[in-house]
């Protein structure tokens, strides 16, 4: 059995249908994966205990409107670099990707960051293997370092274009993080689905 914890939600990404999601989606995952969702508090214990992954969708403001309360201190910063280059795996999903500090040692093994997203529109999501899919969406605008990673996707809308998902090796580790999707009817595509099917896979997969 594989073992994946969570932490999940915002004050954007209610907490509950993320949990539920995620855990349909490690229940019909060809192999036995068992999730445990966590609260912060219970991060530190749960990284140490070495799970086989950690998904993160949540972004790093605890308070959006005042924009001076912030879960990622030091100690969780150092914690999460710690894990992933000692072999452990992260996926950074949606919000997982936003508001986290440029400078911080978790944005550099990201490779890539939330910038914004406009109002939410038709977003056409296409794989390097040309495979697409459309949604209705946030179309997340990232800033990706390309030459240090690997792109898997691509996003386009009447408001431009993006980068949507890509991996690569960290230390031990490995990183996979991927911007769709925000409404539960993106959650549920079949093409979002696969994608992040991908992703698990990968990040589980015996280096």
């Amino acid at each position: 059995m594989k073992k994946m914890i969570t932490l999940l939600g915002d004050c954007y990404h209610p907490h509950d249908p993320l949990a539920n999601y995620f855990q349909g989606i490690a229940k019909h995952f060809p192999q036995e994966l068992e999730m445990t969702d966590l609260t912060i508090e219970q991060l530190t214990k749960a990284l140490h205990e070495q799970p086989d992954l950690f998904l993160l969708s949540k972004e790093n403001r605890l308070a959006p409107e005042t924009n001076d309360a912030f879960w990622l201190n030091e100690t969780y910063d150092q914690l999460i670099t710690k894990y992933v280059a000692g072999g452990g795996s992260l996926i950074a999903y949606h919000s997982g990707l936003s508001s986290y500090p440029i400078h911080s040692a978790f944005s550099e093994m990201l490779r890539g960051r939330f910038l914004h997203h406009p109002k939410p529109t038709e977003v056409t999501y296409r794989e390097q293997n040309g495979k697409s899919y459309k949604i209705w969406d946030e179309h997340y605008f990232t800033e990706v370092a390309i030459e240090e990673t690997e792109v898997l996707m691509h996003s386009y809308s009447h408001y431009g274009e993006s980068i949507a998902a890509w991996r690569h090796l960290y230390g031990k580790g490995k990183v996979f993080c991927m911007t769709p999707a925000h409404f539960p009817e993106g959650l549920q595509h079949e093409g979002n689905q696969k994608v992040l099917f991908d992703g698990i896979s990968w990040c589980l997969e015996s280096t």
